[in-house]
């Protein structure tokens, strides 16, 4: 508790009085030589980098990626990075932390950002805004939760607000902690020990239960594919398909899968990755 306290102080000070931004662990990099491309990853609310590992022997046994590199992040508060009371856990704690860490990663090439379930949200918010020197390609966004603002009485937005707010309720309880992570973790990525913690708190009511996040999916100009399970209990495909229907630069596709990164998934992440390195291939 006191080790706590001294970091929450010690932190606060470098990054709110000298405005240094925070970085994110960079927990995966296969930092492989001459990349033609690099996949960054985005992982979930609750949850690590972990999120990708079936991922990673998937693409490290295809010889058509060995020049592609992969970086999977902890996002803030999960995982090894930074876990400060202090920080807001919104959309511009992530970005300013994404940021600094693609920048010190020093890309050469482009870039596709990849988000998994919360961290999709992250990603879409983060290919609306523009930063100098990071060259984003395409974007991958897999489960994202969508609310819609404007139509908080339709059924999807009414699910979300149960299921995911329930979540955040229940999760002051210990109890009923245990209870919903041990039906919640069979068919999702999520760790219980995060249930009870600020990044958790924060980060579903500033990012997941977001009112503005159907705007910013409606904002995105860079090729992007929304990818979801078709018997995902956490996210359903309704809002997800309305978007793409009124943004050109949106592709929606359903697979059979629930909520995790599954085989069907990784079918499809690996295609598209493809994709865009062809695509490159004849610009």
């Amino acid at each position: 508790m006191i080790i706590h306290k001294i970091y929450n102080w010690m932190s606060l000070v470098w990054h709110k009085v000298f405005h240094v931004p925070v970085r994110m662990a960079v927990a995966e990099d296969n930092n492989v030589p001459n990349p033609r491309l690099t996949v960054v990853l985005l992982h979930g609310i609750a949850a690590t980098s972990c999120t990708w590992r079936k991922l990673y022997k998937d693409v490290s046994r295809d010889p058509e990626l060995n020049d592609v590199r992969f970086i999977a992040l902890d996002l803030l508060g999960f995982g090894k990075s930074p876990k400060a009371d202090w920080l807001d856990y919104d959309y511009d704690d992530y970005s300013r932390a994404l940021t600094r860490t693609l920048k010190q990663l020093k890309l050469k090439t482009p870039v596709i950002l990849m988000g998994h379930s919360m961290g999709g949200l992250i990603a879409a918010k983060y290919m609306t805004e523009s930063h100098s020197g990071i060259d984003i390609e395409a974007g991958i966004l897999v489960s994202p939760p969508l609310l819609m603002a404007s139509e908080m009485s339709r059924l999807p937005d009414r699910v979300y607000m149960s299921t995911y707010g329930s979540l955040q309720q229940l999760a002051k309880d210990v109890p009923a902690v245990d209870a919903i992570a041990r039906i919640i973790e069979r068919f999702s990525n999520f760790e219980k020990h995060y249930l009870k913690t600020q990044a958790f708190e924060k980060s579903m009511e500033n990012i997941i239960l977001n009112h503005d996040n159907y705007q910013t999916f409606r904002r995105i100009k860079i090729p992007t594919l929304i990818l979801h399970g078709h018997f995902d209990p956490l996210v359903m495909g309704t809002n997800l398909r309305k978007v793409a229907k009124v943004n050109r630069a949106l592709t929606y596709q359903s697979v059979i899968a629930d909520h995790d990164i599954t085989a069907t998934k990784r079918v499809r992440i690996i295609r598209e990755i493809k994709k865009v390195l062809k695509d490159n291939e004849q610009d």
